[in-house]
């Protein structure tokens, strides 16, 4: 309740790149974030320093693909459980570490390489993945995270409306197993500036399904920059009963990097909350804890979307 009862007093800081920064670090390793908090912890925990240092209210664990689907790739289906249970206790371990204010610790969960949607469209024999598997999975990531210390979920870069409700079914029935009533954030990720995500479902489809969940907010992040996520976050403001967050990639990649500077996201971002459409702002790919800082100091001056 305390999460809830915060964002409808001020706006929220999301902290932003994860993947980008592990890569900042000059690691040689096999492209598996998601098995760092284990095997390089000290890596996850200064970047999530870095980013409660910059202002964020809100970390998210390096668990995005620590999932049995997309950990089954790297051989290491069978060690799900311990890949959360070590991202939410370095999470939880950089989040305590600010005695004077409070930093929330958000279990990270994604969309995984496959899409159930292809997957049910195809109808490949060969293809055993189905909903009932994926949520299993999606279960025992969330059974270790709440494990770990987390002190909700954060259902991100939604591709697929199936995917999600795995994921959503997975953490309702985990909470409810266990007598728990945690704050659950839901995020989508748009394929271009047609306003889609990867499997052609509408802005508006999204907030349909993810509001049958009841989450504590709804948004959109990754993507592109800011600028161009307004109008998206705008159509999700419209309809979205709860809470809106927006955390977008820091502009579009490019050979030099990420286009998007610390104050053009900053700024992009004090629009929407200057316009009233935002409780809940971060950054995605390419956003450094310089970004987050630029976005806590430009939205001080706003108040949170009333709903």
């Amino acid at each position: 309740m305390e999460f809830v009862e915060e964002l409808r007093k001020r706006i929220l800081i999301l902290d932003g790149g994860m993947g980008t920064e592990i890569q900042k670090s000059g690691l040689r390793y096999d492209g598996n974030n998601d098995a760092l908090p284990l095997n390089n912890p000290e890596i996850i925990l200064n970047i999530h320093k870095a980013y409660v240092e910059a202002g964020a209210d809100i970390i998210c664990t390096c668990s995005f693909g620590a999932n049995a689907v997309s950990q089954e790739g790297y051989g290491m289906a069978g060690q799900v459980r311990e890949l959360n249970l070590a991202a939410a206790r370095v999470a939880r371990q950089a989040a305590d570490s600010r005695t004077d204010r409070k930093v929330w610790v958000m279990g990270s969960m994604g969309p995984t390489a496959k899409s159930l949607t292809i997957i049910e469209l195809m109808m490949d024999p060969s293809e055993t993945l189905d909903f009932d598997g994926l949520r299993q999975a999606y279960k025992t990531q969330a059974d270790a995270l709440v494990d770990g210390g987390v002190d909700g979920f954060l259902v991100e870069t939604i591709t697929d409306l199936r995917n999600a409700e795995a994921a959503l079914k997975a953490i309702a029935e985990v909470q409810q197993e266990r007598g728990l009533n945690m704050p659950v954030m839901v995020s989508a990720t748009l394929m271009n500036v047609g306003g889609c995500l990867m499997t052609g479902s509408t802005v508006q489809e999204f907030v349909s399904m993810a509001s049958g969940y009841s989450p504590v907010s709804i948004g959109l992040n990754c993507s592109f920059g800011a600028k161009e996520m307004k109008a998206y976050i705008k159509e999700v403001a419209q309809t979205a009963k709860c809470a809106v967050s927006v955390y977008p990639n820091a502009g579009l990649p490019t050979a030099h990097g990420y286009d998007e500077g610390p104050c053009d996201t900053a700024d992009a971002l004090a629009e929407m909350a200057s316009d009233g459409l935002i409780n809940i702002a971060g950054g995605c790919c390419g956003t450094t804890p310089d970004h987050i800082r630029q976005v806590a100091a430009h939205l001080k001056a706003f108040q949170p979307r009333q709903y």
